[in-house]
């Protein structure tokens, strides 16, 4: 509970004010404009894992083709804020609906873009775990900024907030904006890849306590 109200207060920081609404159609733009730095196509068809025991929560593994789910707030109530979710899930799969579309539908509800960033997973056998997921959200961040234009977004105040591993892919996002991880491919590229603002929620690999931090540009 202490954690939500942080989180509503960051929120309240940018303006925001919570109500329910129905938003246009997500669309799903590629976030490459071709295969994904590295990608082979051995790591197999992209599937949707079977539910666990008592888990229903949609599952996705496999993801070679990286895309941007975009969740539009109803256009009376948009605030021009944008936010880049990564799902968790250990950088083996992704907690599609739980740690991405539902969060999405929330931050719409406030007026907020959301989009879901559906990155690579699992880890690549030649590669550490996080560099083409780093990759991924390098590259989303600044096609979300290049496109602000067109998706009514203000390129000033678009942020990236991730679960889990996702968490820990906002922290790196975050704090390598100044070298990307991968060769330069066009003019997106030359669209800064800094999210104006991160929030990690339990992310991996950081110390137990560290439940929500953010950072400001």
């Amino acid at each position: 509970m202490r954690l939500f109200l942080y989180f509503v207060a960051f929120l309240a920081t940018l303006g925001l004010a919570p109500g329910l609404h129905a938003g246009p159609e997500p669309f799903t733009p590629d976030v490459w404009p071709g295969k994904a730095p590295g990608e082979t196509g051995a790591i197999g068809e992209e599937k949707v894992l079977a539910d666990k025991p008592g888990q229903r929560t949609v599952r996705v593994t496999n993801v070679s083709r990286p895309t941007l789910t975009v969740f539009r707030p109803d256009k009376a109530k948009d605030t021009g804020a944008a936010v880049l979710v990564a799902p968790g899930g250990g950088y083996s799969i992704l907690a599609w609906d739980l740690e991405g579309e539902e969060v999405d539908a929330w931050f719409n509800s406030l007026g907020v873009t959301g989009i879901v960033l559906k990155y690579r997973v699992p880890k690549r056998p030649d590669q550490p775990r996080h560099v083409p997921p780093l990759q991924d959200a390098q590259r989303a961040m600044s096609l979300v900024r290049s496109k602000a234009g067109e998706w009514g977004i203000d390129p000033k105040r678009i942020g990236m907030l991730g679960f889990s591993a996702g968490g820990h892919l906002t922290a790196a996002a975050a704090t390598n904006f100044d070298k990307r991880a991968y060769e330069f491919l066009d003019d997106v590229d030359k669209v800064s890849c800094r999210p104006d603002f991160a929030v990690m929620i339990y992310p991996g690999r950081f110390p137990p306590r560290t439940a929500f931090a953010c950072t400001w540009r």
